[in-house]
């Protein structure tokens, strides 16, 4: 009944289809020098299939049409193009399809949630209370830490008691998960930073001092900022937050990677005495996008705040479906738990180490331009630069540098200012890269 349907492909379509799509994903593994793309005209949904032969086409269509994240030139965004060996385990984990609502419909990728989750605790060296779910990305994983902070599913605290502050640096996120969460807007405060974007922590303790006594204070600080990669002073910000009884929420969808390093790991210091963290392997652990995982110091206090009753399978098993603002979610910790045994936690770290170095390297180079300057000293892989030239505005610069495939930098605005951003995430990357990069940036500025 199916074949006469025409719903399901016959096993030599399927043959001849797997054999095209492993040549096309092949394909993503080999440097190639990013184009320009310019969208082709696509037809419209037909009412009849084009069949197995027309998907053959549509593959191509879509690689000729989108970003090429695994060319080293295409350094402007904390997007990876993800680990082949990632790639390949997602293949699988999509065909699967498991379901982390309930463990029936994900035995064994419930238990690499758990693991990955004991790992992290570990590495991030934070005591054995503290607990954790996985959420689909950082938008969510922040909002769902941002909700256990002010008392998530009990609630018991009033949001017209709520108040949040957020370094000026912060990602849009935070502010957005405020404001869904209720938390009147009068009662969201920006935190000024330094110019390279760390929160100016007597600025911070000046904010708490002023608060309503009675305030519910919610405090977050950032481990690798959007714009310049910067680091807060965590152990700092954390004894303020404990001295004006603050909840202390990091952020650390970027720089939590640090955690396998064995140079910079030292950032991590204060982490423990944190209330929440959030990391996110889909930026510096080379798996796709999307994926996070939110840590609560406090196993009563995670369970009672993130804590349903899952009443839909009374099965006597502990679902992962229980807690967080999501109900179905994909396996995205098996892809992470699979490049990890492939390659070890010590291949990671030294690969973030390696980008460190580079983009420091990079910084040197620029330093020595008469053209353009780096605008802060970097502290992870970001390096913001400013054109010296009143001849081109920034957005020309990148389209300049767009049109010639040399290198993609995005555009980002700090305060009042357009600057140019990279970000040398691409293991491809390597010193002629960078030497390459600056002769690029300084022709397309001139």
């Amino acid at each position: 009944m199916t074949k006469e349907t025409g719903f399901l492909p016959s096993e030599n379509e399927l043959g001849v289809l797997m054999d095209d799509l492993s040549s096309i994903l092949g394909s993503l593994f080999i440097p190639t020098t990013p184009m320009p793309v310019r969208i082709e005209d696509f037809p419209p949904v037909p009412l009849d299939g084009i069949g197995a032969k027309g998907l053959s086409v549509l593959w191509r269509q879509i690689l000729r049409n989108s970003t090429r994240l695994d060319s080293p030139q295409m350094s402007g965004h904390m997007d990876t193009a993800p680990h082949p060996f990632a790639v390949m385990t997602q293949t699988l984990v999509s065909a699967l399809n498991q379901n982390m609502l309930f463990r029936e419909l994900s035995p064994l990728a419930s238990l690499v949630e758990e693991d990955l989750i004991d790992l992290f605790k570990t590495h991030l060296k934070l005591g054995p209370d503290w607990d954790g779910t996985w959420a689909s990305g950082g938008s969510i994983a922040n909002l769902t830490a941002l909700f256990c902070a002010i008392g998530g599913y009990r609630g018991t605290i009033d949001r017209g008691n709520v108040h949040m502050f957020f370094p000026e640096s912060g990602h849009a996120s935070l502010k957005k998960a405020a404001l869904i969460l209720g938390v009147p807007v009068g009662q969201v405060h920006f935190v000024k930073c330094d110019d390279a974007g760390r929160i100016d922590v007597d600025e911070l303790s000046a904010a708490l001092k002023k608060a309503p006594r009675q305030a519910h204070n919610v405090v977050t600080s950032v481990l690798g900022t959007t714009i310049h990669g910067s680091i807060d002073r965590i152990e700092e910000i954390a004894k303020i937050c404990s001295k004006y009884g603050a909840w202390h929420h990091v952020d650390a969808i970027y720089g939590g990677a640090l955690m396998f390093s064995k140079t910079h790991d030292h950032f991590l210091a204060g982490l423990s005495s944190a209330d929440s963290i959030v990391i996110g392997p889909q930026k510096w652990m080379y798996v796709p996008r999307v994926s996070a995982a939110v840590l609560v110091s406090g196993r009563k206090r995670f369970d009672e705040n993130l804590g349903v009753v899952m009443p839909y399978s009374i099965s006597g098993e502990v679902h992962r479906g229980v807690w967080g603002v999501q109900g179905s979610r994909p396996a995205d910790a098996m892809v992470l738990w699979a490049l990890l045994h492939a390659i070890g936690t010590k291949a990671v770290g030294e690969q973030i180490d390696r980008s460190i170095k580079l983009t420091r390297s990079f910084y040197e180079i620029l330093s020595n331009s008469s053209i353009l300057s780096p605008t802060h000293v970097p502290g992870l892989n970001l390096q913001v630069i400013r054109p010296n030239t009143t001849k081109r505005d920034t957005i020309e610069i990148q389209q300049r540098l767009k049109d010639d495939g040399s290198l993609w930098a995005s555009v980002s605005q700090w305060r009042d200012e357009k600057l140019l951003r990279t970000v040398l995430l691409s293991p491809k990357l390597n010193e002629d890269s960078l030497n390459d990069f600056v002769v690029s940036l300084e022709r397309a500025a001139s």
